[in-house]
């Protein structure tokens, strides 16, 4: 779980940074070299944190998990029980992993892990 934690953590400041330069606004006056040079490293800073962040997806995926919200930080592994398919699901700041739903509940669905055990 610490690999975890640490490379949502940095996907999440990644998807802040990379709405916040989605959001600025360069106006470009006549030819002035200094209005495209704003603009080409704005781009090429865009790029750069989007190539990592999409890494960092595709290392999450790779590890298992199914991230489902990055404003929360939440994030679900496929499991199997009594012939079913469910979800473990995590959320950043937990310790560990205590709680499941149903594939089609969500995170409101949550119960803890304990209630698999008690409904058999």
């Amino acid at each position: 779980m610490p690999e975890i934690e640490k490379i949502l953590s940095r996907t999440i400041k990644l998807n802040k940074a990379l709405e916040i330069i989605e959001s600025i606004e360069i106006e470009v006056y006549d030819d002035c070299y200094e209005d495209f040079s704003k603009i080409t490293k704005a781009n090429k800073q865009f790029h750069k944190l989007s190539y990592e962040f999409y890494d960092n997806i595709e290392k999450l995926e790779e590890m298992g998990c199914l991230v489902k919200d990055l404003e929360f930080g939440i994030v679900d592994f496929y499991y199997r029980f009594e012939g079913r398919d469910i979800f473990l699901c995590w959320k950043l700041g937990e310790k560990q992993i205590k709680f499941w739903h149903e594939i089609d509940a969500g995170y409101i669905g949550r119960k803890p892990i304990v209630d698999l055990t008690r409904n058999r």
